[in-house]
Formats: structure tokens, C-alpha cells, sequence
């Protein structure tokens, strides 16, 4: 039972640190004998933003798994309000929750019930001055590609990616922040199969967040299994994250209360939470 709320900080730490495609079907000319060509879309960017569907809220239910010189695995619940919030609760036995994380635009609050205890702090301990924002997150939560700081890859964003292969579909994002480079790669079908985070400069760490389990929702395609990997100053970290079905655009309550007659914890003490 032990680094439960820290192994959740861990998880966003690693992920901040740094559907079907549409076509034109074809049309018969009802006045004329003749019927038109198949518009195909040939641009492979222009295939993954249509790929890509809108929504407003998630929640569902999961497990993790983490590996980081020992090994974790519990029952979650998930829920998020895009571009707002992410909220994970950690539910190890019968449903009861002993740990909850919350990421908004600003804050991070992370609560240990079982110690009675929590951590309220800017966001901006996760990030390190990288401009990533909430929504950036959870598109890496759900297998969406995005440009760092500005949203989901779409239209307006298209000039921000370059195409370094073509089959499979290698997009690469064209900025690199505080030395490191980002690559989303897909699968022969053209669905999402990692996102790639790697040194550019003197940086060392390296992540690799695989994709897998892509399903077509209502908004787009949605990877339901996570499998990310992590080495940093030589030392290797492994977490793998699964989705039950979600549920789209329902009400999602998300608890922003801090608790009363818990004691408050400092950032000092972020990944040393549960450690006795």
C-alpha cells in the first residue's frame, strides 16, 4: 500500500515532462450518365485531424500499474473536463478511495486519506517552465495529438508538424522545448501508436508513452490502453494505464474541496509521500 498519491504525481510528472478517417464518398450525377471521381484526401495530417472528434467531458473507470524499482496496481476512476481539469481517484480495494489527484490550469492537489494528509501547490512544479497546459495532457491521456501549449493537433496547427515518414505515419512536432523533441508515430491503419519524448540537447531523460486499444468514439479515436516508459538519470520507470468504457459528455463531478483536519504537506514532500 505504500506511495500511492506519490505514484499518481509520478504519472503526471512522466506525462508533462517535456473514430474513422473521413473521406467523400462517392457522388452519381443524376442529370448525366456520368458520375464523379472519389475525392480522396491524400494529406496523412489532414487524415489524423479528421480522425481527431470534439468533446466536452469523460469519465470511466481503469487500473494502473506502476513500476518504479517496485511494483503497484490498483483501481481507478477517471474524469476530466476538457481543457479544466483532470481528476483521479485511487480505489486499491472495494471500491473505497484512499487517494485522490487533481490537475487544473494552475494548482495540483493530491490527498492521502488514509494519512490524512495533502498537497496543495502551483502546477507549475510539474512542468518546469515547459508551457503545457491541461488540455495538453489529456490529450496524452487519450491517444490525441497535440502541439505543446497550443491544443489538439487541427487545421490551424497543421504548419506547427512536419510528415518525416509516411508509412507508417511519423509526425514530428517542429519546436523543441527545454531540449527535448516530441515524434507521435502511427500504426498502418493510421491510428495513434506512441508519442515519443526525447533529448535534443544535454538533456537525459527519455519517455516513451505507447498507444494501443484505439477504438472509435464519439469523440474520435480514443486509445483505452496506455504503456509508458521512462528513463531518467539511468533509472527506469514503467507505468501502464487501462480504460473501461468511457462516457462522453455525461454531468462529471469532480471534488475540488480541500479536506478539513488534514495536515498540508510541502512540495518537498511530493514523491515522498507514503514512504514510512
Amino acid at each position: 500500500m505504500k506511495n500511492k498519491i506519490a505514484i499518481l504525481i509520478m504519472l503526471a510528472a512522466m506525462m508533462t515532462a517535456c473514430g474513422t478517417f473521413k473521406k467523400a464518398a462517392t457522388t452519381p450525377d443524376t442529370t448525366t450518365t456520368t458520375t464523379t471521381t472519389p475525392t480522396v484526401n491524400t494529406d496523412p495530417v489532414d487524415d489524423v485531424i479528421a480522425s481527431l472528434g470534439q468533446w466536452r467531458t469523460m469519465q470511466t473507470g481503469g487500473n494502473i500499474k506502476l513500476s518504479a524499482g517496485s511494483s503497484f496496481s490498483s483501481a481507478i476512476q477517471v474524469r476530466m473536463v476538457r481543457d479544466e481539469a483532470i481528476f483521479i481517484s485511487l480505489r486499491p480495494m472495494l471500491g473505497i478511495e484512499v487517494g485522490r489527484l487533481l490537475i487544473t490550469a494552475d494548482s495540483l492537489y493530491a490527498v492521502d486519506k488514509l494519512h490524512k494528509r495533502y498537497i496543495a501547490e502551483k502546477v507549475s512544479i510539474l512542468t518546469s517552465g515547459i508551457p503545457v497546459t491541461v488540455s495538453d495532457v489529456q490529450d496524452m491521456f487519450l491517444g490525441r495529438p497535440f502541439i505543446l501549449g497550443r491544443g489538439t493537433l487541427n487545421e490551424a496547427l497543421k504548419s506547427q508538424v512536419t510528415v518525416s515518414e509516411t508509412s507508417p505515419l511519423v509526425l514530428a512536432a517542429n519546436e523543441s522545448y527545454k531540449g527535448y523533441g516530441y515524434v507521435f508515430n502511427f500504426d498502418k491503419t493510421g491510428r495513434i501508436a506512441s508519442l515519443n519524448i526525447t533529448p535534443t540537447g544535454n538533456a537525459t531523460a527519455a519517455y516513451q508513452v505507447k498507444y494501443s486499444d484505439v477504438r472509435g468514439t464519439s469523440a474520435g479515436n480514443i486509445a483505452h490502453s496506455i504503456n509508458a516508459d521512462a528513463t531518467i538519470d539511468k533509472k527506469k520507470m514503467a507505468f501502464s494505464l487501462t480504460y473501461k468504457n468511457i462516457d462522453w459528455n455525461g454531468n462529471v463531478k469532480i471534488d475540488r474541496s480541500l479536506p478539513n483536519g488534514y495536515s498540508r504537506m510541502s512540495a518537498r514532500d511530493l514523491f515522498s509521500m507514503f514512504s514510512n
